[in-house]
């Protein structure tokens, strides 16, 4: 979700293979951890929040847990430029568990920082409920914090599942797609593009569906529309031609973006190799394409799915496909094909 960086990373890996305890809300309502190796009972006020100490009875690695507004933050989960991100619990629904990024330490007044995580809280928030996106439960300014507060989704990013495994068959390939493609459909409707498509940015969870985390690239459709920004955001790896020359975007752009990610996904390898983002730029917006899908796919992968790739990917807007739904049904034929 964000990459782990600074004190978090020291605290996550030191959290690393142990026990994912999650802790008594009622005692952390009274200022109370339960020690999970020697069952102490340990004063939350004789220690600084969002720190490692050690319990005062058996010396084990304990992480002292924040309180902000309705949530308990208890574990670390990683960081990155934003802030860091800690597994958290609810005051009144304890058998639920959150993600809450909190802005970093020493820049908790950064206007910059704070102005960001407000707006990709704010987005995510007007998804509202859906399968396949990471549900904003909550967000805004506590005390002297400025928070957001996410459903936490279990799993595993799918860049991790690609480097991990073998290749992944193609029928959950194209399931993932459609799924993100339904998800894509839903912020489109409430007027958003996600423009942050990469395996980092996918969870699947344990019963192998796809979630989109991270709605910090999301911008209005008009914007995206009348686009003329002089820097570019995103993944080189993945992101549309038409970003990199600052060209207009629309769903076509989400198309490009997510048939990069699947070729990567059955092939272990991204579309576009280079040795750095200007190298991997230039050759997305370059005329020289390189040889159809077709060839470099495993000879296990359908050639139906080679030419929808084909399509996906064209260096022009107006050769791809046109809208989600388009995209989505001729993948579901594929799908529904497939044994």
């Amino acid at each position: 979700m964000w990459k782990i960086f600074g004190g978090v990373k020291k605290e996550k890996e030191l959290y690393e293979g142990k026990d994912d305890v999650k802790p008594s809300v009622e005692l952390l309502n009274g200022n109370c951890l339960e020690c999970s190796s020697c069952h102490t009972m340990i004063s939350l006020l004789n220690f600084p929040p969002l720190t490692l100490s050690k319990c005062t009875q058996c010396d084990a690695t304990i992480f002292i847990p924040y309180n902000i507004k309705d949530f308990w933050l208890y574990r670390p989960l990683g960081g990155g430029g934003m802030g860091s991100v800690y597994k958290a619990v609810h005051h009144d629904y304890p058998e639920m568990e959150f993600a809450v990024k909190v802005l970093p330490r020493d820049n908790k007044e950064n206007p910059h920082l704070i102005e960001m995580l407000i707006h990709e809280a704010s987005v995510g928030k007007a998804f509202g409920q859906h399968p396949h996106l990471t549900f904003v439960a909550d967000f805004g300014h506590y005390k002297d914090e400025y928070f957001s507060a996410m459903q936490f989704c279990p799993g595993q990013r799918l860049d991790q599942i690609i480097d991990s495994q073998e290749l992944i068959p193609q029928k959950m390939v194209l399931l993932w797609a459609l799924q993100i493609l339904s998800a894509e459909q839903r912020m489109y409707d409430c007027g958003y593009l996600y423009r942050d498509l990469k395996p980092q940015n996918i969870i699947i969870d344990k019963e192998g569906n796809a979630h989109l985390i991270d709605y910090g690239l999301c911008i209005g459709i008009e914007d995206a529309h009348n686009k003329d920004a002089e820097t570019v955001d995103g993944s080189p790896l993945y992101m549309p031609p038409e970003r990199i020359v600052g060209m207009p975007e629309n769903m076509t752009s989400e198309i490009y973006s997510l048939g990069m990610v699947m070729f990567h996904a059955l092939t272990k390898s991204t579309y576009y190799t280079a040795t750095g983002a200007y190298e991997v730029a230039r050759k997305h917006v370059s005329s020289l394409r390189m040889a159809n899908v077709s060839s470099r796919l495993p000879i296990t992968v359908s050639p139906k799915i080679a030419s929808i790739l084909d399509k996906m990917v064209a260096r022009l807007p107006s050769e791809r496909y046109q809208t989600y739904k388009e995209t989505a049904v001729v993948i579901k034929d594929v799908y529904n094909s497939l044994k």
